[in-house]
């Protein structure tokens, strides 16, 4: 009895008889700071003294509004003084897309009935923080960095824009609403998505796309009266041209819902960001990253004080290799057509990508690069490859006969029927069936695809932007392999695979396309054409411009060409796209009309027109 009084009496002090011994301050510590850096709120509590309802609730919250990816509390100094004591916390607060926050606060704790607890208030957090108060940041961006072409210029400008969005409240009909958004120049998805958001949110402003005030005084008589149709002006930046802005360099404009959710934070509902085009494509390289300033804003909601600045980090231009002036002469040479147009210009020499344009540009899919069409007769280049690859010259004989049956199919010209005694006429009247009578007698099935894939028709271009390679599959029997030697059947191109057709053509080295400095094609292997058919298809490509299909209609001294004729669709006649494909000096093109009919009347006087300008710019 006499021990268990003096236990009672003294253990306090003594600290042990026959129990334990209290926590001291710095264990509790040690356990709140760890269980703070795992986010373990409840744990926390409990080694809190009166911890509010809200603690979990204000603590997830802090770090939250603050983006906080990993934070570390690192115990310094500790000072007791009898039942209290003050312990100084180091916070290393990591910010999504800034970095390291450090922050200097310190733990108040009590001895309560032998047990160390933390007083807690706002301030634990952050000595700014004061009752009803909270964390707030504000985001800021440096200036989008430019995206560049030949020689550094400038292929963007600020200019007067106009972004078409949605305010779901007033829409009544939303099939009919698409379909006019569609038919003037939204791309569906984009209709889809803001309709989708407008639906979730019907107060908002839901973009759709961005167009020129010059643009939307022309559709305002269409689009300015649907029901739930909302309008932005604003200034914008945007290609130096309408072709770049159309597709290449593409535009920026307010983000979309289905934007924010991919591109998730540092992006706002209030963001800018690339929707086509290279601006799209590089939207990370060229926004950088962005400053935030923390600020603590009061129960009144008043700014109480700056506690960080984080600088934003500027992006990195994008360096391409087009040429405005040649970009200006080729959208200048298509500025009259009526048609889905499509033209690229490269230098022979690099295979660098000089000009692209595709017409209208407010048709929301770039034919240039990224169509497929059949060459037509444009692809009898090929053909004639692997015919000279087998030995044949341009005069080996052939005839062109108004018709011809292959594999029981009858095929005719396109161009009617010329006199031909060889190749090289075959090549310059453009003779349907003199090649395809060539091609299935010395051609056996696998001869064009290996011809194709000399040229890299197939293979899918990485110059930075979204091409397509081109297919010519393998034809299975004599129908297929006729049809395919006339660039017909089931052979697709670009217009982007036809210019570098004519590039290999001018230099005698296949080059992958280049566009954008850097992309992985800068990097990729070259390869001679055969010397036999570098000057064969030079000879007879001057014979086009100088006595076949492409004379008189104006093309320059020094140009060489091939004209096509391409049929697609099922009518009866079918519908023809007209083509050209040549090279002037070091600039190798391929234009494509559709539904122009004929290539060379049709294309001639364009490409020409094209040539010129560019002889006069010097």
């Amino acid at each position: 009895m006499a021990l268990a009084l003096a236990c009672l009496l003294f253990g306090g002090l003594l600290g042990a008889c026959g129990g334990s011994a209290s926590p001291r301050p710095d264990s509790v510590v040690k356990a709140f700071l760890a269980a703070w850096g795992r986010r373990d709120w409840g744990a926390m509590s409990r080694l809190v003294e009166h911890p509010p309802s809200d603690f979990a609730t204000v603590n997830a919250a802090a770090l939250s509004a603050l983006e906080v990816t990993r934070a570390s509390y690192l115990a310094s100094a500790l000072t007791q003084k009898g039942d209290t004591a003050t312990q100084q916390v180091t916070e290393v607060l990591e910010l999504a897309g800034v970095g390291d926050w450090v922050v200097h606060t310190r733990l108040r704790l009590v001895e309560r009935s032998g047990r160390w607890l933390v007083v807690w208030s706002l301030a634990t957090i952050d000595p700014s923080l004061t009752a009803g108060a909270h964390f707030a940041v504000e985001t800021t961006w440096a200036a989008r960095a430019p995206i560049l072409g030949a020689d550094g210029v400038a292929l963007t400008a600020q200019a007067p824009m106009v972004a078409v969005g949605l305010e779901g409240k007033y829409v009544k009909d939303p099939a009919s609403l698409t379909a006019a958004l569609v038919a003037a120049g939204a791309p569906l998805q984009a209709v889809g998505s803001a309709l989708a958001a407008a639906r979730a949110h019907p107060t908002w402003f839901e973009p759709v796309f961005t167009i020129t005030q010059a643009r939307y005084a022309e559709l305002k008589p269409t689009i300015y009266p649907l029901a739930g149709t909302v309008f932005e002006t604003t200034s914008m930046r945007s290609g130096i041209t309408p072709g770049l802005g159309a597709h290449v360099v593409g535009s920026v404009g307010p983000i979309t819902a289905q934007e924010l959710s991919e591109l998730g934070r540092p992006y706002e509902a209030t963001s800018v960001v690339g929707q086509t085009g290279l601006e799209q494509v590089y939207q990370s390289r060229l926004a950088g990253t962005p400053g935030e300033t923390i600020k603590v804003i009061g129960a009144d909601g008043t700014t109480e004080a700056t506690l960080a600045s984080f600088p934003p980090k500027p992006g990195d231009p994008v360096e391409t290799s087009i040429d405005p002036v040649v970009q200006q002469a080729a959208e200048a040479a298509l500025a009259g057509l009526k048609k889905k147009a499509a033209f690229v210009a490269v230098r022979a020499s690099t295979g660098q990508v000089l000009a692209v344009v595709s017409d209208p540009g407010s048709y929301g899919f770039d034919q240039a690069l990224d169509g497929a069409f059949p060459p037509g007769s444009t692809f009898k280049t090929v053909t004639s490859t692997a015919l000279i690859d087998r030995g044949l010259l341009p005069s080996s004989p052939t005839s062109c006969p108004g018709s011809i049956t292959a594999g029981g199919e009858v095929f005719h010209n396109a161009e009617g029927d010329a006199p031909v005694q060889n190749l090289a006429q075959a090549f310059t009247e453009s003779c349907n069936t003199a090649f395809i009578g060539l091609a299935t007698t010395r051609l056996d099935d696998a001869s064009l695809p290996a011809a194709a894939a000399a040229y890299d028709i197939g293979k899918t271009p990485a110059m930075g932007l979204a091409a397509f390679g081109g297919d010519v599959p393998t034809p299975a029997g004599q129908a297929a392999l006729a049809a395919t030697a006339i660039g017909q059947g089931h052979v697709l191109v670009s217009p982007l695979d036809m210019a570098m057709v004519a590039a290999a053509i001018d230099s005698g080295t296949v080059r992958e396309p280049r566009l954008v400095v850097g992309a992985p094609d800068d990097r990729a292997r070259t390869h001679a054409l055969p010397r036999a058919v570098v000057a064969d298809l030079h000879e007879m490509m001057a014979d086009v411009v100088a006595t076949g299909t492409a004379a008189h209609t104006g093309l320059p001294a020094g140009t060489y060409a091939k004209t096509g004729t391409a049929e697609y669709g099922t009518g009866d006649p079918p519908p023809t796209d007209a083509w050209l494909i040549g090279f002037n000096g070091d600039i190798a093109f391929a234009l494509l009309v559709v539904d122009g009919g004929f290539g060379g009347p049709t294309d001639g006087p364009l490409a020409a027109e094209f040539l010129d300008a560019l002889d006069r710019a010097g």
